[in-house]
């Protein structure tokens, strides 16, 4: 099942950003809205250790989910010149350290993937996972990391448009 977020956290470098924390949001038609973070963003970098971390938790539930399990996804950094866009993933197949599946999110300025691509990640190249379990998240590292940037009418708003609950 794919999954749909309104933010997509998206890590740019070569653009001119350089300070730490959220840079900034996109809002395009119909497509969900873009949190953009700068290449050397702290909270950031720390969501992808996390992640890379703990990924063999995701791995296992991916290998044999419960009936209340959906929407498993990584995020992977695609690059395309001197761009770097972070990207969801949909899983479809985990085989031998590598995700097999598809570009869910439209890339913002990459042009070397489209919505829908199909992909194959190393589980080394990972930048985040997640997946719903009982309507909560599961991971998320990136979305925990954006979510704590936001404040007041902001986070309502966020957490309004997601289609899970993130217990904190």
């Amino acid at each position: 099942m794919a999954m749909r977020l309104r933010f997509i956290a998206v890590v740019l470098s070569a653009t001119g950003l350089s300070a730490a924390g959220l840079a900034g949001v996109v809002e395009r038609d119909g497509k969900p809205d873009l949190a953009l973070t700068a290449a050397d963003d702290v909270h950031m970098k720390e969501a992808i250790a996390k992640a890379r971390g703990s990924v063999e938790q995701f791995i296992a539930a991916f290998g044999e989910p419960a009936a209340r399990q959906r929407s498993f996804a990584v995020i992977v950094a695609v690059i395309d010149g001197k761009l770097i866009e972070q990207l969801w993933v949909d899983v479809e197949s985990y085989t031998d350290g590598q995700f097999t599946g598809r570009i869910a999110n439209d890339p913002y300025q990459v042009r070397n993937v489209r919505l829908g691509d199909r992909i194959v990640v190393d589980k080394e190249r990972i930048s985040d996972w997640m997946f719903v379990d009982r309507g909560q998240l599961v991971g998320g590292f990136t979305i925990r990391a954006l979510r704590a940037q936001l404040s007041g009418a902001e986070l309502a708003t966020f957490d309004a448009t997601l289609p899970f609950v993130i217990a904190d």
